[in-house]
């Protein structure tokens, strides 16, 4: 099934219902749509909870997966990342489990004016310290991923799946912007060489993932750890290219204390650009209030070559 397509109906009535049905304290609390995904619903009940609903049954037993990896990243992060509280059995009104969590104050990391009092640097700092957290936990405490995960095909795919979409992705883009990102485009550009060790990743960190208090600027939590995996740690700092850009970028690793790969700018340069092209490919084919933002968020990632100045 495509990516966004769901094989279950629901609504906020029928999300009461098994809400009430299971966890009774919760019984008669209003509940309203909050979102949807690629993987999951979202409804928030009342002021204090989420509760996110597989879309499909293959979403199944990546949830059941995301329980576990929480219960890791919870004891190194503490309150940055929700807790599963309610584990939702399947029924007959509903076949998968559902999880619900309290929810995590603050909004999306880009929508936060990069000119306050501190601007970007204190989120910086605070995003430095969580990868370097994160990446310090044992990469053998991530279980093991419901489907094989083979980076090099992944890269392949990749390419060739933006190249079979250049021709809707062409006409969105500035003249200057089109003209560097050509090669990526046809799949000319092949993925730089690994860059460093190993690490546990969070491997989605985008800017709807990271929450920040509104008023001070500074990290409240980061959400949504279904695709966690193992991996390089270029990984999890390419999709902050949507916050501030590479000079973002540039002071995360900043306060990041852990050593980065000779070829880690090189490699980050190559993800934010493909990474970037990719989403817009996405959005054009169906989600056409996104195209702006991922507009934008190419023009940041074709920004002067950053390889070229990082050594």
């Amino acid at each position: 099934m495509e990516r966004w397509s769901s094989d279950v109906s629901l609504d906020a009535g029928l999300v009461s219902e098994l809400v009430a049905a299971q966890f009774g304290a919760l019984a008669g609390t209003p509940v309203r749509s909050f979102g949807s995904g690629w993987d999951h619903d979202l409804f928030s009940v009342g002021p204090e909870w989420i509760f996110r609903f597989p879309k499909r049954a293959d979403r199944v037993p990546w949830l059941l997966r995301e329980i576990e990896i929480l219960s890791v990243a919870g004891s190194r992060l503490g309150s940055l990342v929700p807790r599963f509280e309610l584990i939702g059995a399947p029924s007959g009104r509903f076949r998968y489990p559902f999880v619900g969590y309290r929810r995590l104050p603050g909004i999306g990391a880009d929508q936060v004016p990069a000119s306050g009092p501190a601007g970007l640097a204190a989120l910086a700092a605070d995003v430095g310290r969580l990868l370097t957290a994160l990446h310090r936990i044992d990469p053998g405490l991530m279980p093991p991923a419901p489907a094989a995960s083979d980076r090099g095909s992944w890269s392949a795919q990749v390419r060739a799946d933006l190249a079979a979409a250049a021709d809707a992705v062409r006409p969105l883009l500035r003249p200057d912007v089109r003209a560097r990102a050509e090669p990526y485009l046809a799949g000319e550009v092949p993925e730089p060489p690994a860059a460093g060790p190993q690490r546990f990743l969070h491997n989605d960190l985008g800017p709807e993932h990271l929450l920040v208090d509104p008023l001070t600027g500074r990290l409240t939590g980061v959400i949504d750890f279904t695709d966690a995996m193992v991996g390089e740690a270029v990984h999890d700092f390419a999709g902050l290219i949507g916050i501030g850009g590479y000079d973002f970028i540039r002071r995360v690793t900043d306060c990041y204390d852990l050593a980065l790969a000779e070829s880690f700018w090189a490699k980050l340069e190559w993800l934010c650009r493909t990474l970037t092209l990719t989403w817009l490919a996405e959005a054009a084919a169906g989600d056409a209030a996104a195209i702006p933002m991922h507009q934008s968020w190419v023009v940041l990632a074709f920004d002067a070559p950053f390889s070229a100045d990082s050594g």
